[in-house]
């Protein structure tokens, strides 16, 4: 793919024009071939279909999706996620490989080589892939330290500490031992944003073994990376597969794959199902982020990309629901042990107010609560009594219907259904090293991306300095996230940063193929790299289809900051719950800093190029300047007027 090329028409007035124009096409084409006959490059097909899967498959699969899934409907929620997968999973992720492979540069190269004034989607996904990494880097942080504490007999989160061996701790009894090690001794969490100031000086230490960890894998550019992504990419699989069969054979696994799989195809109608679905497609194949790019730059350029584009975002999209059934099975089990706590407990208090001269109460322990209901003639119209009114409310179901994702059913959920495990410790140590190995593989990709445009930019530094001095710096800056209030701003970071963002560079980078450098232009690009032209599922899905659902999404996001309460959950220690909190103004003046930090750069290296503030001998063109923009523009008429059928 070159700045200048041109298919032309074969009628003979423009053969002359035609011929000048493929003239100026080949010369641009050997230029680049030479420049990037030097480029590292991936040791073999296998490595890089790792990597990439690697980036792909992130932690979103593992706790965003199942949330996402019981929440839309159920079963009934794969129907518009497999469509968005077809609408915009597969063109992006096919677009995005094929620019990067055949230009066999980082982001900001690829799209500064297509047009100068594009260089600001190049930078605006580096800006993402910075913000991204860093909180990313203190939840791997926080898996570290699980992981430490696993190596114990005695699982630290499996009781209440006690106080003067007499009674619980409050905030623990109110809540439970797992909540108490997640809130209080991993995060020390303060209850407003604005009151956590102090270091946790324990998150500071994870978080600098994190930072060495990416550090060690990336020192060495995508030699090392490469190589790492061999054992980050198939450990994660083996331990999936592992909790797979261990879940499905527990007591209450069934229960929790029904209640997850359970259509509701009534939920269809709410658009907000429609916009999840896209947006789960979107942000878990890695659309945006530079990082597709990043690493097919590094593929051989006749690399067939359609076939690894069907392929990664297939197997994605297969991990997303396979990790859906694997942690329904195993949530299914702690709600039905749950649950028959609920009912032991029930049954205790019950057998507790039968009459005084009632004579046979140890044996009646052993019936069942329902038999209890039975044996006394209790149905639901007869629980008026007071006793019966303290009763809980026990079922799988209202244990399943509490909302858990994200860090929640990670650090709270799943840690509380490994205790019932036989050899907890075991499954423990797997579940924290799984996590880590599946976020340090994201890691990866996301700061490729920055790493490969700063090397590609001309720059003369060592792999080693500038991974060494990226990881530094960002360490620094993540010290925010290890803060007591540190959780807070890492779920604005989380909620804000991205959403918008990658989906405007998204859109940009589809309208930018198909209209800026021509549709005809990238088709005859594709033939030569795949072998075979692009059909009407692919040409008609980037012209058309593509840019309009994610225009949709876009107006659908916007629309939410709009009509929903801007607010934060605060963990309250007395309570021993959550209570909804406004941002304080410095908080709102954050989130719109992130919202803006990297979209901003869109439209304003436009206009700086524009109005001649960014020359071509600038470094982001270092690579680029043989760049004539009025070769090019002449090639922009010729290929303009030409049919898209008909090429030589």
């Amino acid at each position: 793919m070159t700045p200048n090329p041109c298919n032309v028409s074969v009628d003979e007035d423009m053969e002359k024009k035609a011929q000048e124009a493929l003239n100026c096409s080949d010369d641009s084409d050997s230029k680049m071939s030479e420049e990037s006959s030097e480029r590292p490059a991936w040791d073999n097909k296998l490595q890089y279909l790792m990597a990439a899967l690697g980036f792909a498959v992130g932690l979103g699969n593992i706790w965003r999706f199942p949330y996402l899934c019981k929440k839309n409907g159920g079963g009934a929620f794969l129907i518009p996620y497999v469509i968005m997968l077809f609408v915009e999973g597969y063109p992006l992720y096919y677009l995005e490989l094929a620019v990067g492979q055949k230009i066999r540069k980082g982001t900001i190269g690829v799209w500064t080589h297509i047009h100068p004034c594009l260089g600001g989607v190049g930078i605006a996904s580096n800006v993402i892939s910075l913000l991204i990494g860093l909180y990313y880097n203190m939840i791997l942080g926080w898996a570290i330290f699980y992981l430490f504490n696993s190596f114990q007999t005695d699982l630290p989160w499996a009781t209440c500490p006690m106080i003067n061996d007499t009674h619980m701790v409050q905030e623990c009894q109110l809540s439970s031992s797992t909540n108490y090690f997640w809130y209080r001794d991993t995060l020390d969490i303060s209850y407003r944003m604005e009151d956590g100031g102090a270091q946790n000086w324990r998150m500071v230490l994870v978080l600098f073994v994190a930072w060495l960890i990416v550090f060690l894998g990336m020192n060495k550019g995508i030699k090392s990376s490469g190589k790492v992504m061999y054992f980050a990419t198939s450990f994660p699989y083996i331990v999936l597969i592992a909790f797979f069969f261990r879940g499905m054979t527990l007591d209450g696994a069934v229960e929790g794959v029904k209640y997850m799989f359970s259509p509701d195809v009534s939920r269809l109608k709410d658009a907000d199902v429609w916009r999840e679905a896209a947006t789960q497609i979107f942000f878990s194949l890695g659309l945006g982020y530079g990082s597709i790019i990043a690493y097919s730059s590094y593929n051989q350029p006749k690399n067939n990309c359609r076939k690894d584009a069907i392929f990664i975002a297939t197997a994605n999209c297969i991990t997303s629901i396979f990790a859906c059934i694997t942690v329904f099975s195993i949530l299914g089990f702690k709600a039905k042990t749950r649950a028959m706590d609920c009912f032991e407990s029930n049954k205790i208090m019950l057998v507790d107010h039968l009459p005084e001269n009632f004579s046979d109460r140890e044996n009646l322990l052993n019936f069942t609560f329902n038999e209890l209901l039975l044996e006394f003639n209790l149905d639901s119209s007869q629980k008026s009594t007071e006793h019966l009114l303290k009763m809980t409310n026990c079922s799988i179901e209202s244990e399943l219907d509490t909302d858990v994702q994200g860090t929640g059913l990670a650090f709270i959920a799943f840690t509380e259904a490994i205790l019932k495990f036989p050899a907890a410790p075991f499954w423990s140590v797997l579940f924290f090293f799984m996590l880590l190995n599946i976020g340090m593989s994201s890691e990866f990709g996301i700061l490729q991306t920055v790493v490969t445009s700063v090397l590609d930019s001309g720059v003369k530094v060592s792999k080693t300095k500038l991974t060494a001095g990226m990881c530094s710096c960002m360490f620094v800056v993540g010290l925010l996230f290890t803060q007591r209030s540190g959780s807070y701003f890492l779920d604005i970071f989380d909620t804000y940063s991205a959403t918008l963002s990658l989906v405007t560079i998204a859109l940009c980078e589809v309208l930018s193929v198909s209209y800026i450098y021509k549709m005809a232009r990238f088709e005859k690009d594709l033939k030569e790299m795949v072998g075979v032209s692009p059909g009407y599922y692919w040409t008609i899905s980037w012209r058309f289809t593509c840019p309009l659902a994610l225009l949709v999404i876009l107006g659908a996001s916007v629309a939410g900051l709009f009509t929903k309460d801007i607010t934060y959950s605060g963990w309250n220690p007395i309570t021993a719950s959550k209570d909804d909190l406004l941002f304080p103004a410095w908080g709102i003046l954050l989130i719109i800093f992130l919202i803006l930090a990297s979209v901003s750069c869109i439209p304003i290296y436009a206009l700086l190029y524009k109005f001649g503030y960014i020359k071509k001998d600038t470094f982001i063109f270092n690579r680029t300047k043989d760049f004539d923009e009025k070769e090019y523009s002449e090639c922009m008429v010729t290929e303009s007027t030409q049919p898209l059928t008909a090429k030589v």
